[in-house]
Order: C-alpha cells, then structure tokens, then sequence
C-alpha cells in the first residue's frame, strides 16, 4: 500500500473529509507549481475547519426543536408595519444575549410572533449558543407537570 492510499485512510480515520475530498486538486496545485506546500495545507486547514463550523452550527440548529426555519430576511414588515424593523434588526445582533436581557413577544395570533423568535433562535444557534424553542403553552405545562412530580427534566 502505497503513501497516498495510507493518507487517504488516515483522512478518514480522523474525519477530515473535506481535506481529502480536496486533496487532489491541491496536489495538482502544487505540482504545477500555483501553490507553495505551506499554502497548500492552509487552505486544506481552512477549508476543513469551515466545514467543522458549519456542521456544529447545523446541529446547534437542529437540537434547538424550531417548528420551520426561517430568518427575519423572510419577514415581511410591511405586512406588520406596527413592528419596528430596527429594533427587530438589532435583536439579530444578539447583543441582547450579550448584555443578559431576555426578549419576549406578544400579541395576537399572526402576527409573526413564532417567525421573529425562530429566526432569533437560529441566529444564537448560528453563534453556538444553546438555544431551544418552545411555545409557551407546552413549557407551562411541562412546568406544572414537573412541580406535581417534584423534578424538572433537562435539556
């Protein structure tokens, strides 16, 4: 077995599949003499790194129990125009996380109140904070049902 098919191996062994999937092209880049070996293996780095990030924050995005996925890109404020479209912007921030405020909406059903705080969810799941969503209905009585049986189960 040769050193390339041993390399291949490794990759997967240690899961860097965009480094191998990638890893010819590079090859050819060096040979060719269009990339140094060092820039080569940053790029392969930087590339696999990506990819690590944005599966972490898929997953931080699945876990969190959003109903649809939406962002306040999708949000139509001209329907709702008693909606201050900046201080909805400025949720997006999440320098309301930052600052340790919480946030809650209300008003009357349709009025896009499950859309805004999806697509804040999704934002703090974007930036790996753990986020889970639930209507308020299902946490009252996930609650009540904890204090009637004296325990409180985690997620």
């Amino acid at each position: 077995m040769n050193n390339y098919i041993k390399l291949q191996n490794n990759l997967t062994e240690l899961n860097l599949i965009n480094i191998k999937t990638n890893l010819d092209k590079y090859l050819n880049l060096i040979n060719t003499g269009e990339k140094s070996v060092i820039d080569a293996l940053y790029e392969l780095s930087e590339l696999e790194i990506k990819a690590k990030e944005k599966r972490a924050m898929n997953a931080c995005v699945k876990v969190a129990n959003f109903p649809f996925l939406k962002g306040i890109e999708d949000f139509d404020f001209d329907f709702q125009p008693g909606i201050n479209k900046q201080e909805i912007l400025d949720l997006k921030s999440l320098r309301f996380v930052e600052n340790n405020e919480n946030i809650l909406f209300v008003g009357t059903p349709g009025v896009g109140k499950t859309h805004l705080a999806v697509s804040i969810g999704i934002e703090c799941a974007k930036h790996r904070y753990s986020t889970y969503f639930i209507h308020f209905q299902d946490l009252m009585s996930q609650l009540k049902k904890a204090l009637k049986e004296n325990r409180l189960e985690t997620r």
